[in-house]
Protein backbone atom coordinates (compact mmCIF):
# COMPACT_ATOMS: atom_id res chain seq x y z
CA UNK A 1 0.00 0.00 0.00
CA UNK A 2 1.50 3.59 -1.27
CA UNK A 3 2.37 6.12 1.41
CA UNK A 4 -0.68 9.12 1.78
CA UNK A 5 1.12 12.38 0.01
CA UNK A 6 2.40 14.76 2.56
CA UNK A 7 2.38 17.62 -0.08
CA UNK A 8 -0.42 19.43 1.02
CA UNK A 9 0.37 19.24 4.54
CA UNK A 10 3.83 20.14 3.89
CA UNK A 11 2.61 23.05 1.74
CA UNK A 12 0.72 24.69 4.45
CA UNK A 13 3.38 24.35 6.91
CA UNK A 14 5.81 26.22 4.83
CA UNK A 15 3.18 28.91 4.68
CA UNK A 16 2.28 29.30 7.59
CA UNK A 17 6.21 29.43 8.65
CA UNK A 18 6.22 32.39 6.10
CA UNK A 19 3.37 33.83 7.95
CA UNK A 20 5.50 33.69 11.28
CA UNK A 21 8.57 35.22 9.74
CA UNK A 22 6.54 37.70 8.50
CA UNK A 23 5.34 38.17 11.31
CA UNK A 24 8.35 38.31 13.73
CA UNK A 25 10.71 40.30 10.99
CA UNK A 26 8.91 41.44 7.94
CA UNK A 27 8.45 40.07 4.51
CA UNK A 28 11.67 42.11 3.21
CA UNK A 29 13.97 40.18 5.93
CA UNK A 30 12.70 36.99 5.46
CA UNK A 31 15.19 34.16 3.59
CA UNK A 32 14.65 30.82 2.71
CA UNK A 33 16.84 29.88 5.22
CA UNK A 34 14.53 31.74 8.04
CA UNK A 35 11.38 30.11 6.37
CA UNK A 36 12.91 26.67 6.31
CA UNK A 37 14.49 27.04 9.94
CA UNK A 38 10.20 27.83 11.62
CA UNK A 39 9.64 24.93 9.59
CA UNK A 40 11.72 22.89 10.89
CA UNK A 41 12.53 21.28 7.36
CA UNK A 42 15.50 21.81 5.51
CA UNK A 43 15.84 23.83 2.26
CA UNK A 44 15.68 21.46 -0.20
CA UNK A 45 11.93 20.16 1.04
CA UNK A 46 10.83 24.05 0.89
CA UNK A 47 11.95 24.22 -2.66
CA UNK A 48 10.80 20.81 -3.27
CA UNK A 49 7.32 21.34 -2.32
CA UNK A 50 6.71 24.68 -3.11
CA UNK A 51 10.14 26.08 -4.91
CA UNK A 52 12.04 29.31 -3.89
CA UNK A 53 11.37 32.57 -1.88
CA UNK A 54 9.38 34.05 -4.30
CA UNK A 55 7.43 30.77 -5.25
CA UNK A 56 6.47 30.68 -1.38
CA UNK A 57 5.40 34.18 -0.70
CA UNK A 58 2.99 33.45 -4.25
CA UNK A 59 1.45 30.76 -2.63
CA UNK A 60 1.01 32.31 0.41
CA UNK A 61 -0.98 35.17 -2.21
CA UNK A 62 -2.93 32.72 -3.43
CA UNK A 63 -3.83 30.99 -0.08
CA UNK A 64 -4.88 34.37 0.87
CA UNK A 65 -6.95 35.38 -1.74
CA UNK A 66 -8.84 32.02 -0.69
CA UNK A 67 -9.45 33.36 2.43
CA UNK A 68 -10.52 36.77 1.70
CA UNK A 69 -13.28 35.15 -0.72
CA UNK A 70 -14.10 32.85 2.00
CA UNK A 71 -14.37 35.58 4.34
CA UNK A 72 -16.48 37.64 2.21
CA UNK A 73 -19.13 33.96 1.71
CA UNK A 74 -19.10 33.91 5.99
CA UNK A 75 -20.15 37.98 6.18
CA UNK A 76 -22.57 37.44 3.37
CA UNK A 77 -24.13 35.05 5.12
CA UNK A 78 -23.56 36.67 8.61
CA UNK A 79 -25.08 40.20 7.51
CA UNK A 80 -29.05 40.63 8.45
CA UNK A 81 -31.66 40.57 6.06
CA UNK A 82 -32.83 44.02 6.42
CA UNK A 83 -30.50 47.47 6.89
CA UNK A 84 -27.45 45.33 5.04
CA UNK A 85 -25.40 48.10 3.99
CA UNK A 86 -24.74 49.27 7.40
CA UNK A 87 -24.20 45.92 9.22
CA UNK A 88 -21.91 45.10 5.92
CA UNK A 89 -19.71 48.15 6.79
CA UNK A 90 -19.99 48.35 10.68
CA UNK A 91 -18.25 44.93 10.07
CA UNK A 92 -15.27 45.96 8.19
CA UNK A 93 -14.67 48.50 10.39
CA UNK A 94 -15.35 46.94 13.66
CA UNK A 95 -12.77 44.21 14.08
CA UNK A 96 -9.70 44.84 16.66
CA UNK A 97 -8.46 41.56 17.64
CA UNK A 98 -4.79 40.94 17.80
CA UNK A 99 -5.69 38.03 14.87
CA UNK A 100 -6.93 41.16 12.98
CA UNK A 101 -3.69 42.75 13.17
CA UNK A 102 -1.83 40.24 12.56
CA UNK A 103 -3.51 39.75 9.22
CA UNK A 104 -3.41 42.97 8.16
CA UNK A 105 0.86 42.61 8.74
CA UNK A 106 0.63 39.60 6.65
CA UNK A 107 -2.15 41.15 3.93
CA UNK A 108 0.31 44.40 3.65
CA UNK A 109 3.15 41.88 3.50
CA UNK A 110 2.04 40.26 0.49
CA UNK A 111 0.81 43.59 -1.34
CA UNK A 112 4.24 45.02 -1.03
CA UNK A 113 5.25 42.50 -3.22
CA UNK A 114 2.56 42.72 -5.71
CA UNK A 115 5.43 45.22 -7.60
CA UNK A 116 7.48 42.97 -8.47
CA UNK A 117 5.39 39.51 -8.20
CA UNK A 118 2.89 39.68 -11.36
CA UNK A 119 0.98 36.86 -9.74
CA UNK A 120 0.64 38.38 -6.93
CA UNK A 121 -0.48 41.89 -8.85
CA UNK A 122 -3.50 39.78 -10.31
CA UNK A 123 -4.42 38.32 -6.74
CA UNK A 124 -4.75 41.56 -5.34
CA UNK A 125 -6.55 43.12 -8.93
CA UNK A 126 -9.11 40.06 -7.70
CA UNK A 127 -9.29 40.78 -4.16
CA UNK A 128 -10.22 44.05 -4.93
CA UNK A 129 -12.57 42.86 -7.77
CA UNK A 130 -14.68 40.80 -5.07
CA UNK A 131 -14.59 43.40 -2.82
CA UNK A 132 -16.28 46.39 -5.49
CA UNK A 133 -18.56 43.70 -7.03
CA UNK A 134 -19.95 42.91 -3.35
CA UNK A 135 -20.32 46.21 -2.42
CA UNK A 136 -22.56 47.45 -5.20
CA UNK A 137 -24.34 44.19 -5.45
CA UNK A 138 -25.23 44.95 -1.91
CA UNK A 139 -25.73 48.47 -2.23
CA UNK A 140 -27.49 47.73 -5.45
CA UNK A 141 -30.25 45.38 -3.46
CA UNK A 142 -30.85 47.69 -0.87
CA UNK A 143 -30.80 51.02 -2.33
CA UNK A 144 -32.16 50.10 -6.22
CA UNK A 145 -32.80 53.65 -7.07
CA UNK A 146 -29.20 54.57 -6.74
CA UNK A 147 -27.69 55.27 -9.85
CA UNK A 148 -25.15 52.37 -10.90
CA UNK A 149 -22.19 55.16 -11.37
CA UNK A 150 -22.90 56.12 -8.03
CA UNK A 151 -22.99 52.82 -6.21
CA UNK A 152 -19.76 52.00 -7.79
CA UNK A 153 -18.44 55.31 -6.63
CA UNK A 154 -19.47 54.89 -3.32
CA UNK A 155 -18.24 51.25 -3.02
CA UNK A 156 -14.79 52.23 -4.68
CA UNK A 157 -14.64 55.15 -1.26
CA UNK A 158 -15.59 52.61 0.91
CA UNK A 159 -12.90 49.94 0.04
CA UNK A 160 -10.71 53.17 -0.19
CA UNK A 161 -11.50 53.77 3.50
CA UNK A 162 -11.53 49.93 4.46
CA UNK A 163 -7.77 49.60 3.22
CA UNK A 164 -6.67 53.09 5.20
CA UNK A 165 -8.18 51.67 7.72
CA UNK A 166 -6.46 48.16 7.79
CA UNK A 167 -3.16 50.47 7.86
CA UNK A 168 -3.77 52.20 10.83
CA UNK A 169 -5.09 49.02 12.52
CA UNK A 170 -1.45 47.97 13.68
CA UNK A 171 -0.65 51.20 14.71
CA UNK A 172 -3.83 51.63 17.28
CA UNK A 173 -5.21 54.73 15.70
CA UNK A 174 -8.37 53.55 16.25
CA UNK A 175 -9.74 56.90 16.97
CA UNK A 176 -9.00 57.78 13.08
CA UNK A 177 -10.34 54.15 12.15
CA UNK A 178 -13.56 54.98 13.64
CA UNK A 179 -13.96 58.21 11.38
CA UNK A 180 -12.98 56.38 8.29
CA UNK A 181 -16.15 53.80 9.18
CA UNK A 182 -18.10 56.99 9.83
CA UNK A 183 -17.43 58.37 6.68
CA UNK A 184 -18.09 55.18 4.95
CA UNK A 185 -21.43 55.46 6.23
CA UNK A 186 -21.93 59.15 5.23
CA UNK A 187 -21.26 58.12 2.12
CA UNK A 188 -23.38 55.71 1.76
CA UNK A 189 -26.32 58.23 2.41
CA UNK A 190 -25.70 59.54 -1.37
CA UNK A 191 -27.31 56.30 -1.90
CA UNK A 192 -30.60 56.87 -0.13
Amino acid sequence: MARPSMAGQRREEILDALEICILEQGIQATSLENIADTAKMKRTILRHYIGNRDDIICALSERWLKKYSQQWLDLLAWLPRENRADALIDSLFSSRSKEMVNNTIIGEAIFSEAKRLESIKVHQKQIMAEFIQHLVREFSEQFSKANSSTVELVAYGIYSNYLMSESLLPLGMFDEMYKLKQASLLMTQQLR
